[in-house]
């Protein structure tokens, strides 16, 4: 039996083709992109970065793909699209990592894995992507921990 998703999903993907009908390679570098994000490739930061990108003249293809997205997600939620704010201080990264560490008081391993991963970007050993895709999953049910998190890394 065919679900309602699925036949969404399939008429998505023909609106996709029919849209790049005259550039299939970005069509074909959608497909590649949906294939690495369901073999667990790249994460959801990184699917909607890539999409986003792919598709940053087409709104009705960007909202179309939230529908794919897991709950909590949408490519209208990426960091190029908040309004622009000051600069964060040194002050307020800390209060952030505070607030980080308070908030998994019950379980400190996403912490010790968001600090991890800051530490690993400090030295060189991942790329800011990397680190967004990692904190993204890290917190993938605290939305607005990521979303502030990403002040911090557009100065």
């Amino acid at each position: 039996m065919v679900t309602p998703k699925l036949t969404y999903a399939h008429e998505y993907i023909k609106t996709v083709k029919d849209k790049f009908k005259d550039t299939r390679e970005k069509y074909d570098e959608f497909l590649e992109v949906i294939a690495d994000f369901r073999a667990e490739r790249i994460g959801t930061y990184g699917v909607i970065l890539k999409v986003k990108e792919l598709f940053k003249d087409q709104q009705e293809l960007l909202l179309g793909f939230d529908s794919f997205l897991p709950e909590g997600w949408k490519t209208t939620l990426e960091v190029d699209q908040t309004p622009p704010k000051e600069p964060a201080t040194f002050e307020e990264a800390i209060i952030f990592v505070s607030n980080v560490k308070a908030r998994f008081k019950d379980n400190d391993r996403p912490y010790r894995s968001f600090i991890d991963s800051l530490n690993m970007y400090r030295k060189n050993n991942r790329s800011l992507t990397e680190v967004y895709e990692e904190v993204a999953i890290l917190f993938r049910h605290h939305q607005d921990l990521f979303v502030e998190f990403t002040r911090f890394t557009r100065q």
